[in-house]
């Protein structure tokens, strides 16, 4: 990780140390959460994993319960719980089975999580002493490795987004003056903080007109800031050439588009971009939708999960790996520390932020300073994406998981916190695109689509929509280039074409026009406990196990791995043709291009 600051972005710094606006003892959620993501995918990868310390009192929303819900997809290879608790061995929890410390050598685990904070030291111990040949995993030693020490439980963390509205919130119902005064000049400096100018500016004005303690102060700091934002578009005025890559987390062509035709958000680049209004991911989720949009691969040809492939090598990335032989760009990726997407490779540069508004300030800001032409690639993977959080939040914020939909009724919040983490990303493109250079090459794009919530008696979850293009796999992709005619773009475009897509526009200054009529998405079995019970409840355990879609603009062709074939005739998706003529002609038109087939590492677990 290579995280230097630049010369603007010190100047902010010091900014915010003149006029005593640092944020102190901020701990973000989203950090913690990213570092435990990374850990558990580096060191659980391809082994056998239990975890110790189930507990009674607290079981439904304790550590254990928390580790398996939120971070069961890197746990592929989760066998079984441990606890010391006779009452509790031999019983299941979230489906696992509980066994005594004494049995691990019968499970032949790997890895052992510890799964307390309280009792860690303890289970530790005991882990050296009866399974001394277990590597193990304790969250708050590796927490503490990289600097942050906690004394509550890890999952109890405010995320910085929740921070500011509950900032927000205790300011605008503060009735003590002073109070009310206090929690503003907090607010503004967590948005400083985070480098969201737009709001930082919002509540200063609010701050200016109350005539609060030294306003004029507050103005003097922001005309400040304001002044180091145009050193930044000034310096990027006459750049030409930068690429930039927004990678937007589950940014959906149903919240990018209106009506098919126009832009619903990011208006500020209508009659400027390239709007490619049928492009679709490879898979539907991110692991399964960057294999196809790096590698060129599809999600089925290697086992992702098993084999931790979501971190990419160079010579992964095709046309990356032309501009790097190249030697005429700098090259950075701008992440976070548990998305990483490139190894590290010499003159790639990976950056670790966490908040949308650091990412696009850092961007601007190290353009500005390049003496030569840059390719910026930038994740974006919490604002839009589950649980829904961002920078101005209209109500108090819930947090969900992907893995709820359909189980978890959100009916009465998600949809708020998406409407307004939609305004959030526009309203910061729309700022920050100022101090972007206007010839620079910008391509913005989701990964996958997603259903926010089943409003039909929560009976259907995430994996139940694979016929629902929509919230599967229809993305909003634009490309906003001088060397790119603006308009509408309507041929269907797999992501698996992204590498060519990327080279067509930076080497040769023109659009990639293959003509697809049938494109391919996968999604893989399901490996949540919680789900498969769901399922096994439902009677949905034939969609459990992966599914091929084979999507034309007329229909949609779905195969599980259990054998149900099934065709649609879209829009309607809900009406089964396969015994149809015309659905079998489709069906020969597909297998005369596409292998529908399930791979060798395939295992079909019809059980719970």
């Amino acid at each position: 990780m290579i995280d230097i600051t630049n010369k603007y972005d010190r100047k902010i710094n010091d900014i915010i140390y003149k006029y005593d606006m640092k944020v102190t003892n901020n701990i973000d959620a989203s950090e913690i959460e990213s570092i435990i993501i990374k850990v558990f995918t580096e060191r659980c990868a391809g082994k056998k994993i239990a975890i110790w310390g189930v507990g009674k009192k607290n079981a439904v929303s304790g550590h254990c319960a928390v580790i398996l819900d939120k971070y069961i997809l890197m746990l592929n290879g989760m066998k079984c719980l441990i606890d010391s608790d006779i009452d509790l061995q031999g019983t299941l929890f979230k489906g696992f089975p509980i066994i005594a410390p004494d049995q691990i050598k019968d499970e032949e685990i790997d890895v052992i999580i510890i799964a307390s904070r309280v009792s860690r030291l303890s289970i530790k111990d005991n882990i050296l002493r009866v399974a001394p040949q277990c590597e193990y995993i304790d969250i708050y030693e590796e927490l503490e490795k990289r600097g942050i020490k906690i004394s509550y439980d890890f999952f109890d963390g405010n995320n910085f987004y929740t921070e500011l509205y509950d900032l927000r919130n205790e300011y605008e119902n503060c009735k003590d003056e002073n109070n009310r005064q206090e929690s503003l000049k907090k607010l503004i400096s967590c948005y400083l903080h985070i480098r969201d100018f737009y709001y930082t500016e919002k509540f200063i004005r609010i701050y200016a007109e109350q005539k609060y303690l030294n306003y004029k102060k507050y103005i003097c700091m922001l005309n400040e800031i304001k002044e180091v934002c145009n050193e930044v578009k000034a310096k990027n005025r006459d750049r030409y050439d930068d690429v930039v890559i927004h990678l937007i987390d589950s940014l959906r062509a149903m919240d990018l588009y209106k009506n098919g035709k126009e832009l619903n958000i990011l208006k500020k680049y209508t009659g400027r971009a390239a709007l490619f209004t049928e492009v679709y991911s490879t898979g539907t989720v991110t692991y399964e939708s960057m294999i196809g949009t790096i590698k060129q691969k599809f999600p089925f040809e290697q086992n992702i999960y098993e084999n931790n492939n979501f971190i990419f090598d160079l010579k992964d990335f095709e046309c990356l790996s032309k501009i790097y032989n190249d030697k005429l760009m700098d090259i950075k990726f701008y992440t976070d520390v548990s998305y990483h997407i490139m190894n590290n490779h010499q003159g790639i540069e990976n950056i670790d932020l966490v908040h949308m508004t650091e990412k696009l300030w850092r961007v601007a800001s190290d353009m500005a300073c390049s003496p030569k032409k840059t390719f910026n690639f930038i994740y974006y993977p919490w604002e839009l994406h589950f649980p829904m959080l961002c920078g101005y939040l209209t109500g108090k914020p819930h947090i969900c998981n992907f893995a709820d939909v359909g189980i978890v009724d959100m009916s009465s919040f998600i949809e708020r916190q998406h409407r307004d983490c939609l305004d959030y990303v526009n309203k910061q493109f729309k700022f920050f695109d100022d101090l972007f250079p206007k010839n620079c090459t910008s391509v913005i794009m989701g990964d996958h689509s997603q259903p926010l919530y089943d409003s039909n008696g929560f009976g259907k979850p995430y994996f139940m929509y694979y016929k629902d293009k929509e919230r599967t796999s229809h993305i909003g992709f634009m490309v906003i280039s001088p060397y790119i005619k603006a308009g509408i773009y309507e041929n269907l475009i797999s992501m698996i074409d992204f590498n060519k897509i990327l080279e067509e526009i930076i080497f040769n200054h023109c659009l990639f026009d293959k003509k697809r009529q049938i494109i391919k998405y996968q999604m893989y079995n399901v490996q949540n406990k919680r789900l498969r019970e769901v399922a096994f409840e439902r009677d949905l355990m034939n969609y459990t196990e992966g599914i091929q879609c084979f999507l034309s603009k007329e229909y949609l062709y779905a195969k599980t791995a259990t054998g149900k074939n099934e065709v649609y005739k879209l829009p309607d998706i809900e009406n089964n043709i396969s015994d149809d003529s015309e659905a079998k002609k489709f069906i020969k038109d597909v297998e005369r291009q596409f292998d529908t087939s399930f791979p060798d590492f395939w295992t079909i677990r019809r059980e719970v």
